[in-house]
C-alpha cells in the first residue's frame, strides 16, 4: 500500500469545523483504494436492484416458473428492506468494518446461489440473501461517509457515493439484458462475484477504522438534537431488539404482499387476501412501535429520532422523494417501450438521461454545500426544478405527440432530484446524534424504500386500471374486446397484438393513460417543499 493510497481524497475546508474534523480522522483512515472499493459495492448493489427488471423474465422463464417473474424483483427489495435496521444495529455494536465485511459476503453468497440455482425457490432465497447483503453495502457506506468529517466534506464525498448508485441503477438494466442475451441468465448474476471477492479485500486490508469516542460533550447539542436530553449514552447497550425486527420484518412482508395483491387483474377475486394483508401490516407496524417505545432497551428505531424537530422531517422527505423517483422515473421505459414499440435494450437506455441528470445534481449541490455551507438553500432550488420538468412530461407526453429528444425532460427531473437527495443527506449529517449515528443513516434508507415501494405500486397500478379503463371505453365491453384488453395489460409491446385499423386508437389511449406518473410525482413535490419550509438549518460554524 503507497502513501499515496492512504492519503484522505480530500482535505478539510481550512477554519470549518476543523475541531470536529480533526476528532473524527483520528478515528478513521480511509484511501484513495479503499474509497474506490465502497463505491465500487455501491454500485454492485444497485446494478443488482435494477438488472434483473430486464432479465426477470427470462430467468423465470429459464426455472419453469414464468408466473413468479415478479417475485425475483420482490425478493432482492424483501432482503434489502427487512436488513436495513439490522444494519445499523450490528454497525453501532461491532463497528462499520466488519459490519460492510458482512454484507459484502452475503451479497457474494446470495450470487453464486442465484446463478447455480436449479429452481424457483432457491434463486429466491438468494436473491433474498443478495438483498441483505446489499443494503448493507450501501448503507454503511453512508454510515462511513458521515463519518469522515464536518458535512462540507460529507456534501461531497456523498456526491461520490450517489453517482456510483446511480450508475449502478442505469448501467445494470441494460449490462442484465445484454449478458443475459449473449452469456445466459446465469453469469447476470455470478459475474457480481468476482467484484464482491476485490471488495472484500480492499476493505479488509486499506480500511482502517477505530471505535470512536462519542466528540460531543455530555449535555451539548450537535445540529439539532440534544442527545443528553434524549439519553444518547443509554443507546449503546449490548442488547439486541429481536422482537423489534420480528414486528418490522413481517410488516414490511405483508406490505411487500399488499404490493403484489393491489396490481392484480382479479381485484374483485382478492378482497380477502387484501383485507388479511392489510390488516396484518397495520397491527405488525403499531406492535413495532410500542415495541420502541416502552419494551426495547436498545430499539432498533429510537422513535426519538422520529419527532419532528429531530430527524422526522428529513424521514418524511425522504419517503416523498422515494415517492417522486419511482413513480415516474422507472415508468419512462415502460412509456416508450409501449407507446414507441421500442425493445427492451432501447428502452432500459431510456435510463441515460436520468442517470446523468442524478449524476449532475448530486456533484454540483456537494461542491455547492462544501463553498456555501448551506444545504436546506438547494433542496428548495431543486423541487421547482423537478416540478417543471414533470409538468412537461405530464402535458407533452399524453396529450401530443413528442419528439425523440423529449425524453431529456427527465434529465431536468432528475437534477432537481439529485439537489434534493444531496442536500437532505447533508441535513441528515448536520443533524445527527452521534450515539445513532449508524441507526439515523440506515432508517434514512429505509424511509427511502418504503416511498420507492409505495411509488412504484401506486404509479403502475394507476397507470394500468387507466389503460383498463379507457380501452373499455374506446373499443366497447364485449368478448372480444376484453379478450384484446387483457393482451394489451399483459405485454409492454402490446400494438403488435391489435388489428392494423386499431393501432393508433389503442396507442393514443395507452398514452393518455400515462399521466399518472408525473401527476404523483408532482403531488409528492408540494408535499416535500411544504415540508422543507418547517426544516431548520443547522449552523455550520
Amino acid at each position: 500500500m503507497t502513501v499515496d493510497d492512504q492519503k484522505p481524497l480530500l482535505d478539510s475546508p481550512v477554519g470549518v469545523d476543523d475541531e470536529e474534523s480533526m476528532t473524527k480522522s483520528k478515528h478513521l483512515r480511509i484511501g484513495k483504494l479503499a474509497l474506490a472499493s465502497l463505491l465500487l459495492a455501491c454500485f454492485l448493489a444497485n446494478a443488482d436492484e435494477s438488472f434483473i427488471l430486464t432479465t426477470g423474465s427470462d430467468v423465470a422463464a429459464a426455472l419453469d416458473a414464468p408466473e413468479y417473474t415478479s417475485w425475483l424483483i420482490t425478493s432482492y427489495n424483501l432482503g434489502y428492506t427487512t436488513a436495513l435496521p439490522l444494519h445499523g444495529q450490528l454497525c453501532d455494536l461491532t463497528g462499520p468494518k466488519r459490519a460492510i465485511l458482512l454484507a459484502l459476503t452475503l451479497y457474494g453468497s446470495g450470487c453464486i446461489i442465484t446463478g447455480i440455482s436449479g429452481s424457483i425457490h432457491v434463486a429466491l432465497a438468494g436473491r433474498v440473501i443478495s438483498g441483505i447483503g446489499g443494503s448493507g453495502m450501501v448503507e454503511l457506506v453512508s454510515v462511513l461517509v458521515n463519518e469522515m468529517g464536518s458535512f462540507h466534506r460529507v456534501a461531497v464525498l456523498r456526491s461520490y457515493v450517489t453517482t456510483s448508485s446511480i450508475m449502478g441503477i442505469t448501467c445494470g438494466a441494460p449490462l442484465g439484458a445484454l449478458l443475459t442475451s449473449y452469456f445466459g441468465w446465469q453469469w447476470a448474476f455470478l459475474i457480481h462475484v468476482p467484484f464482491a471477492i476485490l471488495c472484500i479485500g480492499v476493505v479488509f486490508f486499506a480500511l482502517h477504522i477505530e471505535k470512536p469516542q462519542s466528540i460531543i460533550p455530555t449535555g451539548e447539542t450537535y445540529g439539532a438534537i440534544d442527545t443528553n436530553k434524549y439519553g444518547g449514552a443509554k443507546l449503546k447497550q449490548k442488547s439486541f431488539d429481536v422482537a423489534g425486527l420480528v414486528f418490522l420484518m413481517t410488516a414490511i412482508v405483508c406490505l411487500l404482499g399488499l404490493i403484489q395483491v393491489i396490481p392484480a387483474q382479479d381485484m374483485e377475486n382478492r378482497s380477502t387476501a387484501l383485507i388479511t394483508l392489510g390488516v396484518a401490516c397495520l397491527a405488525c407496524f403499531v406492535a413495532f412501535f410500542i415495541n420502541e417505545a416502552y419494551v426495547a432497551q436498545n430499539p432498533l428505531i429510537p422513535l426519538f429520532l422520529l419527532k419532528p424537530h429531530n430527524l422526522g422531517l428529513i424521514y418524511a422527505v425522504q419517503v416523498l422523494t422515494g415517492v417522486t423517483n419511482s413513480a415516474s422515473i422507472p415508468i419512462v421505459s415502460d412509456y416508450w417501450v409501449t407507446t414507441r414499440g421500442f425493445s427492451a435494450v432501447e428502452g432500459a437506455m431510456c435510463w441515460a438521461p436520468s442517470t446523468f441528470g442524478f449524476v449532475v445534481g448530486s456533484l454540483i449541490t456537494g461542491r455547492l454545500i462544501q463553498s456555501s455551507g448551506r444545504y436546506l438553500l438547494y433542496t428548495k432550488i431543486g423541487i421547482p426544478l423537478a416540478c417543471s420538468s414533470f409538468l412537461l412530461m405530464l402535458i407533452r407526453w399524453t396529450l401530443y405527440e413528442p419528439n425523440m429528444w423529449e425524453i431529456t425532460y427527465s434529465l431536468a427531473s432528475s437534477v432537481g432530484l439529485g439537489m434534493i437527495l444531496s442536500s437532505q443527506f447533508v441535513a441528515l449529517s448536520a443533524a445527527k446524534p452521534e450515539a445513532s449515528a449508524a441507526t439515523s443513516v440506515t432508517t434514512f434508507y429505509l424511509c427511502q424504500q418504503i416511498g420507492f415501494m409505495a411509488g412504484v405500486t401506486s404509479s403502475r397500478s394507476l397507470v394500468r386500471r387507466a389503460i383498463e379503463s379507457g380501452l373499455k371505453a374506446t373499443l366497447g365491453n364485449n368478448a372480444r374486446s376484453r379478450e384484446l384488453i387483457t393482451q394489451v395489460l399483459a405485454h409492454r409491446r402490446s400494438l403488435k397484438f391489435v388489428p392494423p385499423h386499431l393501432q393508433d386508437t389503442v396507442r393514443t389511449t395507452i398514452q393518455r393513460s400515462y399521466y399518472v406518473p408525473p401527476a404523483i410525482s408532482i403531488g409528492s413535490l408540494l408535499l416535500i417543499l411544504f415540508l422543507c419550509f418547517r426544516q431548520r438549518e443547522a449552523k455550520s460554524t
